[in-house]
C-alpha cells in the first residue's frame, strides 16, 4: 500500500482492484483483507490497496458524522461483474443490523458497482462508516468468469470528500460542485443521482426582481413580503354592489362600501370615502304630503354621512 499527501479540501483518491473468487465478506472488524481508512479531516490523499481475495472489504470512518459528510465518487470497472457482487454500505457501528440507506440495507440500488452501462456513480453518506465489499452472490446465480490478468478490467477508483456542514472550506465546495454538476447531467431513472443535499452554494443566486420574493433559492410569483423593499400605498380594492334600499316607497336609501388594501412599509393611506349612499324608491307613498317625503328621503342620509 502506498500513500502521499497533498494539501487541499478532503479529497481521497483510492484504486481497489477485486481478486476473482467468491466467499463470505469480511467486515472491517476483520483482520483478514480488509482496509479501514481513519483520521482524515484536511487534505488531500491517495492510497491504493490491492485486496488479493475474497472476502475483501473498505470503510472510511467519518472524523464526526454530527459535523461532517461523506461525498464519494466511483469510477466503475470497464467490464461488469456478478450482480450485487460488490456492494457499498452506509452504518453506525459494525453491527450487522444496524446498516441503512434511506430504508435500504445497501447504496447498490443507487450506485449500481456491478453494472458499467453507466461509468460513474455519486453518493453522500451521514453515517460513521462508509463500506465497499465483495460479498457472496445471490443464490442460485452464475459467477461470472474474470480474467486474473485483467487488473484494469475490474479496477475501481474511488475519490472521497468529508465535508463540514457548516462553513466548508472553498476548495471541498469546488470540488463537490463539480460532482454535482456531473451527477445531475447524467441521472437517469435507472441511474439516480446519489448526492441528495450538500452545504455548499454551487450556483449563484438569481438576481432580485422588483415585486417578487425570494425565498430559499427560488423566487415565488405570490406571496406575501416580508422584508421591507420599499413603501406601499393603500389601494381601494372594487365597490361592492348596491345594498337593497331602505324603504319600498316615499324614499329610501342604499349604500355601497369598499376596501382599503394597505399601506405596507410605513406608505400612505387611502385617499377617499370608504361608502356611499344614493337615493331609491323615491316615489311618494298613498297620503304622503311634500314635506314628509322630503324629511323621509333627506334624514337617513344625513344620518349616514354625518
Amino acid at each position: 500500500m502506498e500513500r502521499r499527501f497533498v494539501s487541499l479540501a478532503l479529497c481521497v483518491c483510492m484504486c481497489v482492484m477485486f481478486a476473482p473468487g467468491i466467499s463470505t465478506p469480511s467486515g472491517p472488524a476483520s483482520a483478514t483483507c480488509a482496509t479501514l481508512e481513519q483520521s482524515r479531516f484536511f487534505g488531500v490523499f491517495s492510497s491504493k490497496t490491492a485486496l488479493s481475495s475474497a472476502p475483501c472489504s473498505w470503510t472510511l470512518q467519518n472524523p464526526d458524522p454530527r459535523r461532517y459528510t461523506v461525498f464519494m465518487k466511483i469510477t466503475k470497472p470497464t467490464e461488469s461483474c456478478t450482480p450485487r457482487q460488490i456492494q457499498t454500505f452506509q452504518f453506525d457501528s459494525f453491527l450487522e443490523t444496524s446498516r441503512t440507506y434511506l430504508g435500504m440495507e445497501s447504496f447498490d440500488e443507487v450506485v449500481r458497482l456491478c453494472d458499467a452501462s453507466s461509468a460513474v456513480a455519486y453518493l453522500e453518506s451521514s453515517k460513521q462508516f462508509l463500506q465497499v465489499r465483495k460479498v457472496m452472490p445471490r443464490l442460485g446465480a452464475e459467477p461470472m468468469e474474470e480474467d486474473e490478468g485483467n487488473d484494469e478490467g475490474s479496477q475501481f477508483n474511488a475519490e472521497f470528500l468529508v465535508v463540514g456542514k457548516r462553513n466548508p472550506s472553498m476548495p471541498a465546495c469546488e470540488m463537490l460542485c463539480q460532482w454535482l454538476e456531473d451527477c445531475l447531467a447524467t441521472s437517469t431513472h435507472r441511474n439516480p443521482c446519489g448526492i441528495m443535499m450538500t452545504p455548499c452554494q454551487c450556483w449563484e443566486p438569481p438576481k432580485r426582481r422588483t415585486g417578487g420574493c425570494y425565498r430559499g433559492g427560488v423566487y415565488t410569483e405570490k406571496c406575501s413580503p416580508t422584508v421591507r423593499d420599499s413603501n406601499l400605498d393603500g389601494r381601494w380594492l372594487l365597490w361592492s354592489s348596491w345594498g337593497s334600499c331602505s324603504k319600498s316607497c316615499g324614499g329610501g336609501h342604499q349604500l355601497r362600501q369598499r376596501v382599503c388594501e394597505g399601506p405596507f412599509f410605513g406608505g400612505e393611506p387611502c385617499i377617499g370615502d370608504k361608502s356611499e349612499l344614493r337615493n331609491c324608491n323615491e316615489k311618494r307613498c298613498p297620503g304622503e304630503s311634500s314635506n314628509q317625503m322630503f324629511y323621509l328621503i333627506t334624514a337617513p342620509v344625513l344620518r349616514q354621512l354625518l
